[in-house]
């Protein structure tokens, strides 16, 4: 790692290395988020509240999966790290290779942590990172250059507008089963 990289960058250990693997996997199109076991179930149910949501507002002619992981920040194949990562693909991009994105769902502990962010406030920032990435992805989708201008801008819109009409989800309890799932009776 660079010695010039801010230090909130490094200081929460190292990030989680996206390495693509060498062959790449094919699928349908669409948007699927995928979550390392230990991502806490209130990231893990705002991401795919937030993901179905975005299905509807987005085009995704392919497949584009979103991994989760529990590090605070992650990496592509080079560069340096960061609260979420678009992997650009490769020119050799078939129809139906999965897009690939990497979310850090550690940052929403270290924002309430050390910046004292609530924690509805600190997931709302993790959905504007996974909404970064989704814009880059329109990005190349379309074939334009992939670099920074609008893209926070239109990022912060998405997530303002899901806010606005997504229905609030009714918190669970700590421990308490997902619904769906069927509680142990003893």
């Amino acid at each position: 790692m660079s010695n010039d990289l801010p230090d909130y960058l490094t200081r929460h250990g190292p990030p989680h290395r996206a390495v693509e693997q060498r062959r790449i996997p094919t699928g349908r199109p669409g948007l699927r988020v995928l979550c390392y076991p230990g991502v806490p179930d209130d990231v893990r149910d705002a991401l795919r509240a937030f993901a179905r949501w975005l299905r509807a507002e987005i085009d995704f002619r392919d497949p584009v999966r979103v991994t989760v992981a529990t590090q605070t920040t992650v990496a592509g194949h080079e560069g340096a790290p960061g609260w979420a990562v678009f992997l650009v693909p490769p020119p050799d991009h078939a129809p139906g290779d999965v897009v690939r994105i990497v979310l850090a769902a550690g940052r929403v502990t270290m924002l309430e942590r050390e910046y004292r962010l609530s924690r509805e406030e600190a997931l709302a920032r993790l959905l504007h990172d996974l909404a970064h990435e989704i814009v880059h992805y329109e990005q190349w989708r379309d074939g334009r250059s992939i670099d920074e201008r609008g893209v926070n801008r239109r990022a912060a819109a998405l997530v303002r507008r899901f806010r606005e009409r997504a229905p609030r989800p009714r918190p669970r309890r700590r421990g308490a089963p997902r619904s769906g799932s069927r509680a142990r009776r003893s």
